[in-house]
């Protein structure tokens, strides 16, 4: 456990906001049979198995009919009894059943409380609690697939390993300080300067990987820029599919940022179209170039655009 504390029993809604098919309510505590058998008119549910039941108002009357799932602790998401209510996903029907639940004696859960509940008790790390949300924000299939292998423990399981080793090594060194009269060089011996080296490129490799990871979630941020009418705004127009930026002859069309995003092979990608750079006494366009350069120093990727009859001109 990370931390001792008293659990209440908790509830929310699980399903997106608005009309459906099903809607399912989340339950987590201690001892939720008694709390069951009260919603069903007094019906034990089966671990980890699907029961048809009605769901009951504090008068006796149904409130509804579904499925009713029960996980117990600490074999569940969150380490306590889990109780999943499925029923009809009109929001009247699931606002009755989460009041009849708070009726209870549940409270409504904290946003992200399940995934803190599951961390506080050892179900999960700080790194597969962040990939929770990861997976359930991504804007792509490879951003979802980067956060569930996270969510299993891939990224996890590799600190673990690192920080083994590197507990090896501080206890080759302890040896080698603690008995300096021995003859045996514990360090050399266990090549313990290679080790390191290895485990220096390793953490190399993992913050690359938790750098491709950022932007898988928050997508890569690609600044058009260049002198006026090189063609960046057509450019942006091309990528997008659409006519996002005016395009005309005249120099100077853009005068500030216009952003859209699009995917690239499942990787979010940000344009940025920019106003042009150049000498102007015009006060707003300077304006627009003061915010060129600001959206270059955020930037992933400058892509410089010019023009092919110039070529690269000191501007």
């Amino acid at each position: 456990m990370h931390t001792s504390y008293a659990p209440v029993t908790i509830c929310a809604i699980a399903t997106a906001p608005g009309r459906g098919g099903v809607g399912v309510i989340r339950v987590s505590g201690r001892d939720l049979l008694p709390f069951a058998a009260a919603l069903t008119g007094g019906k034990q549910p089966k671990p980890r198995y699907a029961t048809y039941t009605d769901f009951y108002a504090a008068d006796g009357q149904a409130i509804d009919n579904g499925l009713l799932l029960y996980f117990p602790g600490p074999n569940s998401f969150t380490g306590e009894d889990v109780l999943e209510l499925q029923g009809h996903g009109g929001p009247v029907v699931l606002n009755m059943l989460l009041s009849r639940c708070l009726q209870l004696g549940a409270r409504l859960a904290e946003p992200g409380e399940f995934s803190k509940r599951a961390f506080l008790n050892d179900k999960m790390d700080l790194a597969q609690a962040e990939s929770v949300a990861d997976l359930i924000d991504a804007s792509s299939e490879t951003a979802a697939r980067s956060a569930l292998k996270s969510l299993k423990g891939a990224f996890s399981n590799e600190i673990h390993v690192l920080v083994d080793e590197l507990i090896t090594l501080r206890m080759l060194v302890e040896a080698t300080l603690d008995f300096p009269e021995e003859e045996i060089d514990f360090l050399k011996q266990a090549d313990a300067l290679g080790k390191l080296q290895t485990l220096r490129q390793r953490l190399q490799q993992v913050q690359s990987t938790a750098r491709q990871g950022a932007i898988l979630r928050e997508g890569m941020h690609v600044v058009l820029v260049g002198q006026p009418n090189v063609g960046k705004s057509s450019l942006m127009n091309a990528l997008a599919g659409d006519d996002i930026a005016i395009v005309t002859d005249i120099a100077g069309t853009t005068r500030d940022t216009v952003r859209e995003e699009i995917v690239i092979d499942g990787v979010p990608v940000h344009i940025i179209d920019t106003a042009g750079l150049r000498d102007t006494d015009d006060v707003v366009e300077k304006i627009g170039i003061e915010r060129t350069w600001q959206a270059v120093e955020r930037a992933d990727v400058a892509l410089v655009l010019v023009d092919s009859r110039e070529g690269v001109t000191a501007e």
